[in-house]
């Protein structure tokens, strides 16, 4: 027989961009998270890899029985509080902001009581479109995690990064005996603040992080930026949407028993509530351009535009047209899709028809 191709319909890319798709997005980076600290690979958590490089990059020797322990009680710390964290997705020009803060820009900033400012004791916001600093990996999450409280608070912070960047500036020979996750994203950077006493757990460069005190920065910009200023016109606009989501979970490795029916309904997955931070009303896109006072409730047509007919049945077309803006500015692709559209008549209403104007269109496709 004949080979016969056919055309395969070009993909969709921009719905990993809508506000549920990126809901579901941060649930499964805090799920996957969770069990990269937590989960045991011959008993060990798979978080001890990296937190032993980490350590090896400031010590240049290998853990010892203490560090050791300490850092497994670490692993569990957090695997616990990504498993109740409240987590939030960031609007795409959050990140710009936060790079541009003037807690990263002067460096100067007072701590206060963090119980007071922190919007949750263990919190993760996942940026869409990262945060760029300097000669660093871009930073698609920041976490934080806070232990005791008063004079005995402990918190615990992180940047996260995409994994496959952190092998690029480690030595050859750490890079080979580090076992990272499969996922797409892992931690890169980590701090501890204990009362005044600010530490970090590596070597920055190495893993593309930011020192302790930036990553602080980054977070204390983060909780100042968190609750956008409403527009003058709407004093009583909501802050953040909530999106439910069915939470992620890792399946039991445990073989089940075999012969027996059972005896009660499986219980309904559960669901997360992931809240979507809107964008500041007052914030201007850098590419958008002023609309004129004369006619805002429609396309604005010069005074010769005539109206003029379009008779074909079908054109190229961008697939995701309400997202086609926030897929460019972060950095994706809309490639067209030839679409059924049928006749009908375009330009201002009212006005007479102009048989020489014309309209690009692709002819059909079998």
């Amino acid at each position: 027989m004949p080979h016969t191709t056919t055309a395969q319909p070009a993909p969709i890319s921009a719905q990993a961009l809508t506000t549920e798709a990126r809901a579901h997005h941060a649930e499964r980076m805090r799920a996957q998270l969770a069990d990269f600290w937590g989960k045991p690979l011959r008993g060990i958590p798979h978080g001890m890899d990296l937190l032993r490089t980490m350590f090896i990059t400031v010590t240049a020797c290998d853990l010892h029985l203490d560090g050791a322990m300490y850092y497994f009680d670490l692993c569990n710390n957090n695997a616990a509080a990504y498993r109740t964290s409240d987590v939030w997705v960031a609007p795409h020009g959050m990140g710009q902001r936060i790079a541009e803060h003037q807690y990263l820009a002067s460096g100067d900033f007072t701590l206060g009581n963090l119980e007071d400012i922190a919007p949750a004791r263990d919190g993760l916001v996942y940026f869409p479109t990262p945060i760029h600093l300097d000669n660093l990996h871009p930073i698609y999450g920041l976490a934080w995690h806070m232990a005791g409280t008063g004079d005995d608070l402990v918190v615990d912070f992180e940047t996260i990064t995409a994994t496959r960047l952190i092998h690029t500036r480690l030595p050859s020979m750490l890079a080979a005996s580090t076992r990272l996750p499969r996922t797409p994203y892992c931690p890169n950077g980590m701090a501890t603040l204990r009362g005044d006493v600010l530490n970090g757990y590596s070597t920055p460069a190495l893993f593309g992080a930011a020192g302790p005190a930036t990553i602080l920065a980054l977070l204390l910009s983060f909780w100042d930026l968190r609750r956008p200023t409403a527009a003058p016109d709407n004093p009583d606009a909501v802050e953040e949407d909530i999106v439910s989501v069915f939470q992620r979970t890792t399946k039991s490795t445990k073989p089940r028993r075999r012969g027996r029916k059972r005896k009660h309904p499986a219980r309904a997955p559960r669901k997360r509530h992931i809240r979507i931070i809107h964008e500041p009303a007052h914030t201007p896109t850098t590419t958008s351009q002023p609309r004129p006072t004369t006619d805002t409730t429609g396309p604005n047509w010069k005074d010769t535009t005539l109206r003029w007919e379009v008779t074909r049945t079908y054109q190229n077309r961008c697939p995701n047209p309400n997202q086609h803006r926030a897929i460019i500015e972060a950095g994706g692709e809309c490639k067209p899709v030839l679409v059924p559209v049928k006749a009908h008549v375009n330009g201002p209403k009212g006005r007479d028809i102009d048989p020489r104007r014309t309209v690009r269109v692709i002819a059909d496709r079998s």
